[in-house]
């Protein structure tokens, strides 16, 4: 029975309604493009998931990832979906065309990994990996690497990694201990990396590592950081896959979740015959690499959102359909569908609003990204790359938090059954805990919030997100309903930007006590964006109602935007206050008192 459950007028509202993607074609860049065309690019998408990835869920759990002399296997199917994704163009959907891409907005693979992670997280991780590393290649590589390289993974054809973490240097990237040492026109890689998603497997017939790696002589910390290109096999004259380039899988880690997802220990020059081929500039491989590592933590954002949004509809289907218990009121005779019950429909308008705001979030978001990229050098180009900055960590903590607790209550509404294998909320519990752990700990993420984004360049990104959020408040909504919670939000607004200033000051004078409160305050920062998105998500379907559309789906915006706000401002104060206090517990509490 199909698992994967997604409402599709809810993305197109956002898309066409809210966010008029087809306004994108102004772009030089999307100029042979159209509004249909991207219309049919997302109903592409949606079959592809329902249609080859909604299997491989169960497939890839009962399966697993299983490890034998030193080799991960797949699941058959899961081979042959990976390239069946590659060929229908879903790899390089936003792609330039020379390297095989379809040239579509850059927003445009976000809503495609949306569909893709929740028919099927374990394996579009995969896929997704495989982009970013393809694209780093294609930004920072050479022109002969660019052709080695990018096309066969574009096409499904090779797969692709990012080598990050190792034993002794988790998030301290500055202490990674991998070294390079340079031979004619390569570098002998030598080290090992731990924690490295589909690190190995027999999707594809070569894997292409990029890894960060220090050459010898570098400067220590991340300033000594370079970027290299290692395939698990050397390439032929002709391209083609040779001989083994000494990268070996020495463990695959038994994980909550994401059984499917090989999370690999890989050993680079255990026989001292790793060959790697420095991609971009010496000693800027981090900043080389923050390209992919930003858009994973994106992405771990959309797989917090994605499934989310099919645990809500499996709730909603059960709810609409389980029959147990009277009505309260005693407005039917004989047992009813739980959907009647208050708190069953308290949960589900919860869930529908979270799931609904986040999506409008990562969207917008992804609007941002492509304005920033593709506006012609000006302050309208500056401010939408301040945005993408400043929304990143809110999307990637605060998706996956809220991402969790949406799977959580999904399950709460099932009862008993959701405790159970026989429905799949359980398996995407397990599957979304990962994410708020992912690329930079939602803890990580709190303090490049509160700190860089609020300090760079004169604390640039804050100041546009700021205006951006001013600007929707002041121009307002002409209906009395909303207009009351937009004026809310703009108070709850006001106090947060006090509660910046604060914690700014904090930051000099006390960096333990602001240390203790930059979860909170991100979380601040997330909710009051939830609530914006909501609302202006509201003032698109009343325009909607007023032109005669007054139907349940319009109406639905308008209830569960009022309905978040109501209960969630409140609580955004009362989160700032405990960022203001002035105890001192958390930073003074002795160790063996804990």
């Amino acid at each position: 029975m199909p698992h994967f459950k997604v409402n599709q007028k809810d993305l197109r509202f956002i898309l066409k309604e809210q966010l008029n993607y087809g306004c994108l074609c102004k772009l030089d860049r999307y100029k042979g493009l159209n509004e249909k065309a991207f219309d049919l690019l997302l109903a592409e998408a949606v079959a592809f998931a329902a249609g080859v990835l909604d299997p491989l869920q169960e497939i890839g759990e009962s399966w697993g990832a299983r490890y034998e002399n030193g080799r991960v296997f797949s699941p058959p199917e899961f081979r042959q979906a990976f390239r069946r994704y590659g060929q229908a163009g879903f790899t390089a959907a936003a792609r330039d065309l020379e390297y095989g891409g379809q040239g579509f907005p850059h927003m445009m693979r976000i809503v495609i990994n949306d569909l893709m992670y929740g028919a099927c997280q374990a394996f579009n991780m995969a896929p997704s990996l495989t982009h970013g590393a393809a694209h780093l290649i294609e930004s920072f590589g050479s022109d002969a690497q660019k052709k080695a390289y990018v096309p066969h993974m574009f096409s499904g054809i090779w797969s692709g990694t990012m080598c990050l973490t190792e034993a002794d240097a988790g998030s301290d990237l500055a202490a990674l201990q991998t070294t390079a040492c340079l031979q004619g026109d390569h570098y002998r890689i030598k080290g090992n990396k731990i924690f490295i998603s589909w690190g190995d497997h027999d999707l594809t017939d070569n894997i292409i590592h990029l890894i960060l790696a220090r050459i010898d002589g570098a400067p220590d910390g991340v300033k000594g950081l370079s970027l290299f290109i290692v395939p698990k096999f050397r390439l032929n004259a002709d391209g083609s896959p040779g001989a083994f380039n000494d990268v070996i899988c020495t463990r695959v880690e038994e994980k909550l979740g994401l059984h499917a997802s090989p999370t690999c220990s890989l050993s680079f020059g255990a026989n001292d015959d790793c060959i790697g081929y420095l991609c971009g500039r010496a000693n800027r491989g981090l900043m080389h690499m923050f390209q992919m590592m930003n858009a994973a933590r994106i992405n771990t954002g959309v797989s917090g959102m994605a499934l989310a949004g099919t645990a809500y509809q499996n709730a909603l289907e059960y709810a609409k359909n389980r029959i147990q218990g009277r009505d309260v009121a005693k407005r039917k005779s004989g047992d009813v569908p739980i959907i009647d019950h208050p708190d069953v429909r308290r949960m589900l308008l919860w869930m529908k609003a979270s799931v609904d705001g986040m999506r409008s979030m990562i969207y917008t978001g992804a609007f941002w990204q492509d304005l920033a990229m593709e506006l012609p050098d000006g302050e309208k180009k500056e401010h939408y790359q301040n945005l993408l900055d400043f929304i990143t960590p809110v999307i990637k903590a605060f998706c996956s938090e809220r991402g969790f607790r949406v799977c959580e209550t999904a399950i709460q509404c099932l009862g008993g059954y959701g405790y159970c294998r026989d429905y799949p909320l359980e398996q995407y519990l397990r599957d979304a805990k990962i994410m708020s752990l992912y690329e930079g700990t939602n803890g990580i993420q709190s303090m490049d919030l509160m700190g860089r984004k609020m300090r760079n360049c004169g604390g640039a990104a804050y100041l546009s997100f700021k205006a951006e959020l001013k600007a929707f408040l002041n121009a307002g909504s002409r209906h009395p309903r909303i207009d009351e919670k937009i004026r809310h939000l703009a108070g709850v607004a006001d106090r947060l930007w006090h509660g910046v200033d604060f914690m700014q000051r904090q930051m000099s004078d006390d960096i333990l006590q602001w240390a203790s409160n930059t979860y909170p305050a991100l979380m601040a920062f997330s909710e009051v964006t939830l609530v914006w998105r909501l609302l202006d998500m509201a003032n698109t379907a009343r325009k909607a109602i007023d032109n005669g559309k007054n139907i349940p789906f319009y109406q639905g915006k308008v209830m569960q935007a009022t309905y978040y706000a109501d209960i969630t401002l409140p609580r955004i104060l009362a989160v700032l206050d405990t960022c203001l206090r002035k105890g001192r517990e958390v930073v003074e509490m002795p160790v063996k008192a804990f």
